[in-house]
């Protein structure tokens, strides 16, 4: 751990914020309210795969260099940054004074990315860090990586690795509660509570998506997809209170398989939430299926499911009730990030290096401004009036909505 900033005392002693799930709530639209209208990048010396987290004045994210970074949301400066051996790129999570994240690779002992034996050669581990210091508080070992982004749920740390394991723990020691084996690996998903104390997770191996209790890891429901479909682990979900949305690759013809490098279709799901039945399915775009994060990051907003697609350069708008396609938007590259909805406004990366500003409504071209390195899944989060994201090239970036609004770049 490497303290590099000092923060005033009166800042610190402001109440700690809590942050208990990926994106912040069911529908992956992270907008912080506040005053703040920042324009810094930060090198971190990593890809970033992960979406940042805010909280008292202090941004949060991983890098895939394994460097935890605390970084004040005024001025970019580093106010400390803890290392470990393997990639960081759960989203952090925010719980009383420590942050928690995920450690893990995404190696998998197998070519077919929909039948893979296990994500992550280790060290896997979740931990959690002191938030003022970055002094690790716990650290506990998980059997497949710990890409995925837990959730914190009546209490209870909830978790699905790269093994096919629920692991349960208790946030502040890291003692676990219970593990169950589901058969079913999680890459970069995420636990998604829906109420009642249930979670909705997703996996590849056996193509699933789950419903199961945090207090005990029971099945409630579980909805299977075609074995021969991938990236349904690589999805982390939204819900509308009524069903369950994300999205996957599968082979163009039925039989098949999907295979890196071959062309695949962009599917789009709806499950309902208290059966785990298929509501609708739809297929857009076809295009070369990547090595890694085969799924896009959705959002939900306004009735309209929002999302990208990581076989080809497009942004879509898809009602949430029905399925059909509302509107779409070629891009300057594929966008598998997050996206967030401020305004009428929605707001993204895309492969290209683009940061773009879309109609929320229409998928009309507000302002596109290039910012010379790529946004792979590292997603987006809007505080006050200032959007922050991490690149692949390992950059922090905050940059002010109007200034995104007022470029035309592309």
């Amino acid at each position: 751990m490497t303290a590099l900033f000092e923060r005033p005392v009166a800042t610190l002693l402001i109440a700690l914020a809590t942050w208990t799930q990926f994106r912040l709530g069911s529908g992956n639209n992270v907008v912080v309210p506040g005053e703040l209208r920042a324009s810094w990048r930060t090198e971190t010396g990593g890809q970033i795969s992960a979406s940042p987290t805010v909280g008292d004045g202090v941004m949060f994210v991983g890098n895939n260099s394994g460097w935890l970074y605390a970084l004040d949301l005024d001025s970019g400066q580093t106010l400390w940054k803890t290392h470990v051996v393997n990639p960081l790129m759960s989203a952090p999570l925010l719980y009383n004074d420590v942050v928690i994240v995920g450690e893990g690779d995404p190696t998998s002992r197998t070519s077919s990315p929909s039948q893979p034996v296990m994500v992550g050669e280790g060290p896997s581990a979740l931990l959690a860090v002191d938030r003022a210091s970055g002094r690790i508080r716990w650290q506990t070992a998980v059997a497949g990586s710990a890409m995925p982004t837990p959730a914190i749920i009546n209490g209870v740390l909830v978790h699905h690795d790269g093994a096919g394991w629920i692991n349960a723990l208790d946030p502040m020691t890291g003692t676990k509660r219970y593990a169950r084996w589901i058969g079913s690996m999680a890459s970069m998903s995420a636990i998604l509570p829906v109420g009642g104390g249930d979670f909705v997770t997703a996996g590849v191996g056996t193509n699933d998506v789950w419903r199961l209790r945090a207090d005990d890891g029971a099945l409630v429901w579980r909805s299977s997809f075609s074995r021969g479909a991938s990236g349904i682990g690589d999805c982390p979900q939204v819900t509308d209170g009524r069903k369950v949305f994300c999205d996957y690759v599968s082979p163009v013809y039925p039989d098949a398989s999907t295979v890196v490098g071959h062309v695949t279709v962009e599917r789009v799901y709806a499950l309902d939430l208290a059966s785990g039945a298929p509501v609708w399915d739809i297929a857009l775009e076809a295009g070369e299926l990547p090595i890694r994060n085969e799924a896009a990051i959705p959002m939900l907003a306004g009735g309209l499911l929002y999302l990208g697609s990581s076989v080809a350069p497009w942004m879509h708008a898809i009602d949430a009730t029905t399925g059909m396609l509302a509107w779409e938007h070629q891009t300057r590259g594929a966008v598998k990030g997050g996206i967030v909805a401020v305004d009428a406004t929605i707001y993204f990366g895309d492969l290209g290096g683009y940061l773009w500003a879309l109609d929320a409504k229409t998928g009309r071209v507000i302002g596109d401004k290039s910012m010379h390195t790529p946004f792979n899944v590292g997603s987006p989060i809007v505080v006050g009036q200032t959007l922050i994201i991490g690149s692949d090239s390992g950059a922090v970036i905050a940059i002010p909505l109007e200034e995104i609004r007022k470029a035309h770049d592309s």
